[in-house]
């Protein structure tokens, strides 16, 4: 004898209350990020550099020698995640690391001249990549935004 097939009605779900989501910090946060990390993807080194090895190029053209460990604390990273970054930087020839002279235990970081010239390019694409989201905002509101985002982490 065969059954038959029993209809179930499924409600809809309810569409999401302005708590739910809308009002959460990390949603909002997380939904911005992304929003601006499918940007650089798309616009920055052709996809193929990732806003954490721009960061770093940038931080070692801005202190020349500086330390992987401190490299990982201003990026608020881990050393081992930093240490595989600058292998990888290393390795494609865009950073040296050099042997301190004060302390021979410390190396410090350096970019080559092929990560100087890679940087200058990126920078501008960066640049541009920027605009795209600051002209949404004046120059008031994008300086409050950053100091609003930098209180969260600088504090966390």
């Amino acid at each position: 004898m065969a059954r038959a097939a029993r209809a179930v009605a499924v409600a809809a779900p309810a569409a999401p209350g302005p708590v739910l989501l809308q009002d959460l910090l990390g949603y909002n946060l997380r939904r911005a990020q992304v929003a601006l990390s499918r940007d650089f993807q798309r616009s920055v080194g052709e996809g193929k550099i990732r806003p954490v090895i721009f960061s770093i190029l940038v931080l070692a053209e801005a202190t020349p020698g500086v330390a992987q460990v401190d490299l990982a604390r201003l990026l608020g990273l881990d050393k081992a995640s930093v240490v595989a970054l600058i292998d990888r930087l290393e390795a494609a020839g865009l950073l040296e690391r050099r042997r301190s002279t004060l302390d021979r235990r410390r190396q410090g970081l350096f970019l080559t001249a092929g990560g100087t010239d890679l940087l200058q390019g990126l920078k501008r694409e960066v640049a541009q990549h920027e605009r795209r989201f600051r002209e949404r905002f004046s120059a008031a509101e994008a300086a409050q935004l950053i100091a609003l985002l930098q209180r969260l982490y600088e504090q966390g």
